[in-house]
């Protein structure tokens, strides 16, 4: 009975390493996908934060 427990918790361990990782790959591809027509959510947002801080002049007052 042991060895059969055992079976079960390397099947289970093996199942909860499958979905962790494709949970993984799938938030890494929509966070921080570096596609120039569909970049991720990071990648896009930083982006736009670099231009606008490259865009400021400093001695430009509103």
């Amino acid at each position: 009975m042991i060895k059969n427990n055992r079976g079960q918790v390397i099947i289970e361990w093996v199942l909860l390493m499958v979905i962790s990782l494709g949970l993984a790959a799938i938030l890494t591809k929509n966070l921080v996908s570096r596609d120039r027509d569909d970049g991720g959510v990071l990648t896009t947002k930083w982006n736009a934060v670099l231009r606008t801080v490259g865009a400021d002049i400093p001695d430009k007052h509103n």
